[in-house]
């Protein structure tokens, strides 16, 4: 009776090492895999930041440099001078003819500058201030859908840290309280075996 439950225990001894070098195996793959997997999205979202850093950079330039331009353009005349400049690409050049000051205007009439439009420029000018319009309206849009993607990119990395945190704490223990779980079935198994043998 003592060598068989002396095999019983060491062959219950032994599943309980195999289960637990199982256990340990699949965490270490699990690990490495959900290494591989973090290292390959944290590339992603470094280089969609590094990308979004610079188109940032570049439209902050831009604009820095109309604000400088509006603010060099203090007067009417000066505004004359300029409009030509920042009218879209037209077929036929745009007149825009000042008025004489030299000559004495009615009493309480402002002076007034005559733009004249060639008609051949009218459809596109009319074209160009729309898409002005469309523009804004979608410029206000995106910076509406880019404050709601900063804020589920933020839920995303949260997720992803949450995520690590569960398999760097959690995985390789689950997988040891299985394991112990069904050394635990195996001895009492093992028990049972030697108990009816021993009757």
């Amino acid at each position: 009776m003592k060598p068989t439950l002396d095999i019983i225990i060491f062959v219950a001894a032994l599943i309980a090492v195999a289960l637990l070098a199982d256990a340990w195996r699949s965490a270490r793959h699990d690990s490495q895999q959900l290494a591989a997997t973090l290292a390959a999205q944290n590339a992603v979202i470094q280089q969609a930041n590094d990308r979004e850093n610079q188109r940032d950079s570049q439209l902050a330039t831009v604009l820095a440099n109309i604000h400088n331009q509006k603010r060099t353009v203090q007067t009417p005349q000066q505004a004359a001078k300029q409009l030509p400049f920042v009218l879209p690409p037209l077929p036929l050049p745009v007149s825009i003819h000042d008025p004489d000051l030299s000559a004495p205007l009615p009493p309480g009439e402002p002076p007034s500058t005559s733009i004249s439009i060639p008609q051949p420029d009218l459809v596109p000018l009319y074209d160009d201030l729309q898409d002005c319009r469309a523009s804004t309206l979608q410029n206000d849009a995106l910076k509406k859908d880019l404050s709601d993607e900063k804020s589920r990119s933020a839920s995303l990395l949260h997720e992803r840290d949450a995520a690590i945190a569960v398999a760097h704490g959690g995985t390789f223990l689950l997988r040891l309280k299985r394991a112990a779980k069904w050394f635990a079935i195996g001895v009492a198994t093992g028990a049972a075996v030697a108990a009816v043998a021993h009757h």
